[in-house]
């Protein structure tokens, strides 16, 4: 989930000595449930079992490979714009006392290690574009367990690193940092400390794709009976009833759409959004109509109509897409969408729970 940039910059990190000339590009958690106060190893062996970027989601895969290979053609990643060359390692700058305690150098987080330490760590990467610190630390939650929490900071390369770190930033958040998300969590589970209460800590999330399996409650829930495309995914989760269905959808969603959801909403799918926040609205979508325990958002474009339905019911929420084309371009957009689509869902419903609460 996406924390604001306080998250980072009220801790006591040791890397605030260290890189005060770097911004704070972004600042994302990693729930690991059960977790305590000495797991931070345990959860750094984890991520280093779970695998690096050959585990990620096919999207995420697409465009790391797309990013070295323009990369490649262009010399972003030459030696000579790199650590020690275009740019002097962080470690030069380590007090005695960090020195020794570099980290591991792992093919599956490849970054160079800056130094590790019982709560926090740093790696660090440069290019041609810019200079990139991952700073991971180990923080405590209300909850009382512990989560692992990621800041990205980042010293551009002058105007074409900023028009750099602008232009992907979209892709990071959409596709790259879910996917992480995805597969660190999961690490957690399967490598790290398991729920002491058993089953699945993060909640559990099924989902079915077409209208031969798409559950019978939901067919009236659609203002659209002859629609092209459909999917479903319930998460199984104790907050389900903790808030409305429309206190759902904005949890998911918003209020008004963020950059990623416009990238995706208007610029890529040509979708009709309203501006600004209105209790008939959620995130740009029109309220169609609420239910006791369903609320429906609706919107069109030339070439496709929308309703997303987000419902209720004890121990669980499901959200369900329906889309018709109406014109031949909608067949055209949607079906490589949809895979990205349904990478992303998932996420959308975990960190919704977590704003429920």
């Amino acid at each position: 989930m996406k924390l604001p940039r306080t998250a980072y910059t009220d801790r006591p990190w040791r890397i605030h000595e260290l890189a005060p000339d770097f911004r704070v590009e972004d600042v994302w958690s990693f729930r690991t449930p059960g977790a305590g106060p000495d797991d931070f190893p345990t959860m750094l062996a984890a991520l280093r079992a779970a695998g690096g970027l050959a585990k990620q989601s096919a999207p995420a895969r697409f465009l790391f490979a797309a990013r070295w290979k323009i990369g490649a053609l262009l010399g972003w990643d030459d030696p000579r714009t790199g650590l020690a060359a275009r740019v002097p390692s962080l470690r030069d700058r380590l007090p005695a006392d960090l020195r020794d305690n570099p980290g591991f150098e792992s093919e599956e987080m490849p970054l160079t290690p800056v130094y590790e330490l019982d709560t926090e760590c740093a790696r660090e990467l440069a290019n041609k574009t810019v200079h990139t610190i991952m700073h991971l630390g180990w923080v405590p939650t209300a909850s009382g367990d512990y989560e692992l929490r990621m800041a990205v900071l980042v010293k551009p390369n002058g105007t074409f690193g900023r028009l750099y770190m602008a232009a992907i930033a979209p892709f990071r958040h959409l596709v790259v940092y879910p996917a992480l998300t995805r597969q660190w969590e999961s690490a957690w589970r399967e490598y790290g400390r398991p729920n002491p209460e058993g089953g699945s800590p993060a909640g559990t999330v099924d989902g079915v794709v077409g209208r031969k399996d798409l559950p019978k409650s939901f067919h009236a829930l659609t203002a659209l009976p002859d629609f092209d495309y459909v999917d479903v995914f319930t998460f199984t989760t104790d907050a389900a009833g903790d808030a409305t269905p429309e206190q759902w959808a904005r949890a998911m969603f918003g209020d008004v759409p963020n950059a990623g959801e416009r990238l995706i909403w208007r610029g890529l799918l040509g979708l009709r959004l309203t501006h600004g926040r209105s209790p008939d609205t959620v995130a740009g979508w029109r309220v169609a109509e609420r239910g006791p325990d369903w609320i429906r958002l609706a919107t069109a474009s030339p070439h496709l109509t929308a309703n997303l339905v987000v419902r209720t019911s004890e121990g669980q929420v499901a959200l369900a897409t329906f889309l018709r084309y109406e014109r031949t371009l909608g067949r055209l957009i949607w079906p490589p969408l949809s895979a990205v689509h349904r990478r992303l869902v998932p996420g959308v419903l975990r960190n919704a729970a977590t704003r429920v609460h």
